[in-house]
């Protein structure tokens, strides 16, 4: 259907570890007389098991935040950047003239217009005539979708091709966001106890998620770089639990934005939808669960997957050791693991893997590649 001929990441500059970041939480609440156990905040971003992430947006006025304009302004430009750095560093793997890219398809939960892939067209020197199709409101399952739909825009023009970019930036929460939600909830849990469960639904995301993009170069079967040896879309397959918009997701708030994340629930709708995705894509190709050889996979749908399927701690590895050096990265994170596969596993030819994302809808997006 479409091959993946090249893969790259791109990070900020700015890395913070995780204890870095759960003293700034902590001390913020101490600062603010915010009545709440710091215990409980130093557990959240420990239990977690992730070292650091990368930053775009700097902590430095954390304590005095700017403007919404400000600091959209900022991440705007930032991720920007961090798109343009990541697309130039794909090109440059194959050489490959920006004119030659037939279609782009963008991803990111970053508000603008125009869009990001607009504004990275006035920085490198696509066609005119490029396709874009920018995707946003899918958030963390953004890269699995972005590959299946690229896929079958090539499906229909197999002599193209085409560039997928994924890019986040966690950090625009920290830019008073999660200040404002803390005061306000903390300092109403007195009255309205069951403002808990979301104070720590707002600590965990604070615990959770870093800066980072990722882009793939992808081609028809009849590009001339379609070749062996490099992995192809064989099969894609989407599924949506219906009437599960409160499962997960993101709210526009009066203190900037607030996470959705129903804690007592998504793992089983994790579980439900992935075990119907899944089986119907392997159904439809023939193909066993003990066929595939490599797993890139959203952190929240790891222990999903261990407990529906049984998987062991290796076949999941990679995509453990992309949360705990970065961080939950949101769409772009399965697109990360897809690089460190390609780049360190070096998979033999015939091999099967699945790149799987969940995410807002509730959805979840499986893509079968075989090398």
């Amino acid at each position: 259907m479409a091959f993946i001929v090249a893969t790259s990441t791109g990070f900020p500059p700015n890395y913070y570890s995780q204890e870095a970041l759960a003293n700034l939480v902590r001390k913020y609440c101490l600062s603010m007389a915010l009545d709440f156990d710091l215990n409980t905040i130093d557990h959240i971003f420990t239990d977690i098991k992730i070292k650091g992430r990368y930053f775009a947006l700097p902590l430095e006025s954390f304590y005095d935040p700017p403007t919404i304009e400000e600091s959209s302004k900022a991440a705007i430009k930032a991720a920007v950047d961090l798109s343009e750095t990541t697309v130039r560093k794909l090109l440059e793997q194959t050489n490959l003239d920006p004119k030659e890219v037939s279609q782009m398809t963008s991803v990111s939960i970053t508000t603008t217009l125009p869009s990001l892939d607009a504004r990275l067209m006035n920085r490198i020197p696509f066609s005119p005539n490029l396709k874009r199709t920018p995707l946003g409101g899918v958030g963390c399952v953004g890269g699995a979708i972005g590959l299946s739909r690229v896929t079958d825009y090539l499906k229909g023009h197999p002599q193209e091709a085409a560039i997928l970019f994924a890019v986040e930036l966690a950090s625009f929460y920290w830019q008073g966001s999660l200040q404002g939600d803390l005061r306000y909830m903390i300092g109403h849990l007195s009255e309205e106890p069951h403002l808990y469960s979301e104070i720590i639904t707002t600590i965990l995301t604070a615990a959770s998620f870093g800066d980072g993009a990722a882009a793939v170069l992808m081609v028809g079967r009849d590009h001339p770089l379609a070749q062996s040896g490099r992995p192809e879309v064989i099969g894609t397959q989407s599924h949506f639990i219906p009437n599960t918009e409160d499962v997960l997701g993101m709210d526009i708030v009066d203190t900037g934005i607030r996470n959705i994340w129903k804690l007592s629930v998504v793992g089983e709708f994790t579980k439900i939808g992935l075990r119907q995705a899944i089986d119907r894509l392997l159904t439809e190709y023939g193909i066993s669960i003990d066929q595939i050889s490599y797993w890139m996979v959203h952190p929240g749908a790891i222990q999903p997957l261990e407990q529906e399927f049984g998987l062991d701690e290796p076949a999941l590895k990679l995509s453990r050791k992309t949360l705990v050096e970065v961080g939950n990265l949101s769409s772009p994170t399965v697109l990360c693991a897809l690089d460190t596969t390609i780049s360190e596993e070096k998979p033999a030819p015939g091999a099967y893997g699945l790149v799987i994302g969940i995410g807002p809808g509730f959805s979840q997006e499986v893509v079968l590649l075989q090398w």
